[in-house]
């Protein structure tokens, strides 16, 4: 069953209440949803799935989500109940499969093994905020490197861009054709310009002959949602690329950026 994805519509969501669909031990999954569960123990772990989610999925160069999914310690519990003995699952990684549910790895801290649990019960998502703003921060700064690029055309030549990697200490972008160090200083220059004009960030859904029209850059790939359209992250009215991930409200909330070496 497909899952509603919240942070497609809304990045600053850190917290929602939904039913929980099903919760299987890693042992039990399939082969292909095993392979999505990469470095997740399979002794005591799960995968939880929801109606609905603000957990990121791993995706579009953008590591996932963690947090804490609570639930009540049966199916009857009132809020008073749900508070006092509530069923916490610590989510270590989140995966989202080729049909579209959005897998929840991790394991139970409270109580480590739940005796009861039922599909249904409402379930509290809480992510980790201060991990989700550095994430979004830097995903919004490769499209602002990539936007800089563009804007550095008539010096450096038109460079499409290849690859993008948004993950803490590993960020970095790529472009076809030599770069080297001495160009550093320039595309950092033009960089924080973008980021000392705070330019708004904002998230829109565009039909895709709109997309083949303005003949965009599709290196991170297309969510489509509701009606076939696709998610488009816009940086004011000078860049605009196909992309599923969260991001900041301005360029000025990523702060100073840093290139810290062009390799080729």
């Amino acid at each position: 069953m497909t899952t509603e994805a919240l942070y497609l519509d809304d990045a600053t969501l850190t917290t929602t209440t939904t039913t929980l669909t099903s919760y299987r031990p890693i042992s039990a999954l399939s082969d292909p949803e095993k392979t999505l569960a990469k470095n997740i123990p399979t002794e005591n772990h799960y995968a939880l799935t929801t109606r609905q989610t603000v957990f990121y999925p791993q995706g579009g160069g953008q590591p996932s989500d963690t947090g804490v999914i609570q639930l009540p310690s049966t199916p009857n519990a009132t809020d008073n109940d749900s508070a006092t003995n509530a069923i916490t699952f610590e989510v270590l990684l989140v995966r989202k499969t080729s049909d579209g549910e959005i897998l929840h790895f991790g394991h139970f801290t409270t109580p480590a093994f739940p005796l009861s649990l039922a599909s249904n019960a409402l379930a509290t998502q809480t992510i980790n905020a201060v991990t989700r703003n550095y994430h979004s921060r830097l995903h919004t700064a490769g499209h602002i490197i990539g936007l800089a690029m563009r804007l550095l055309a008539p010096e450096l030549g038109e460079r499409k861009k290849v690859k993008a990697n948004h993950a803490p200490r590993e960020a970095c972008m790529e472009f076809e054709g030599l770069l080297y160090n001495e160009h550093r200083p320039l595309i950092e220059g033009k960089v924080n310009e973008l980021v000392q004009r705070a330019l708004p960030v904002h998230i829109s859904w565009w039909e895709e002959r709109e997309i083949a029209a303005k003949e965009l850059n599709m290196v991170e790939g297309l969510q489509v949602g509701q009606g076939g359209k696709v998610r488009i992250a816009e940086i004011a009215d000078l860049d605009a690329n196909p992309c599923g991930g969260t991001h900041v409200a301005h360029t000025g909330l990523t702060g100073y950026i840093t290139i810290r070496k062009i390799s080729n």
